[in-house]
């Protein structure tokens, strides 16, 4: 998608979704999003994004079960995957992000996701 790293967006609540594709897309990345955990899977393995960032708290197929399918699928084992998080529950959460690449809290703090973004984007591109 014109050389912009491609990150699918997996967020329950639209007004975060379409607030978080607009960041993206000011910061030069190409956005898919759902709201949904089985549609996650089917574009992630569809599309290849460079990176997926995926709430946890999806309430169609629980967000684990979205990182398990995907990190045994040989075409979407190797996409980062950075797990978010409510603020309140991120010590709560952490035995069930094991999994997960990365994490990040909400609210959104948008010069952290940035950072964590670029981090595992140039880890890739190295």
């Amino acid at each position: 998608m014109n050389g912009q790293p491609l990150i699918l967006v997996v967020e329950q609540s639209l007004h975060d979704l379409e607030l978080l594709n607009s960041h993206l897309g000011i910061l030069n990345f190409s956005c898919i999003c759902t709201k949904q955990g089985v549609r996650a899977v089917m574009l992630a393995q569809t599309h290849q994004p460079d990176l997926i960032l995926l709430d946890m708290k999806l309430s169609n197929l629980s967000a684990n079960q979205v990182i398990d399918d995907l990190k045994h699928d040989s075409k979407t084992a190797t996409i980062p995957i950075i797990a978010v998080t409510p603020l309140t529950t991120v010590q709560d959460d952490r035995s069930m992000m094991l999994t997960a690449d990365d994490c990040i809290t909400k609210p959104y703090d948008f010069n952290q996701l940035e950072v964590v973004i670029s981090r595992h984007i140039s880890q890739l591109n190295s």
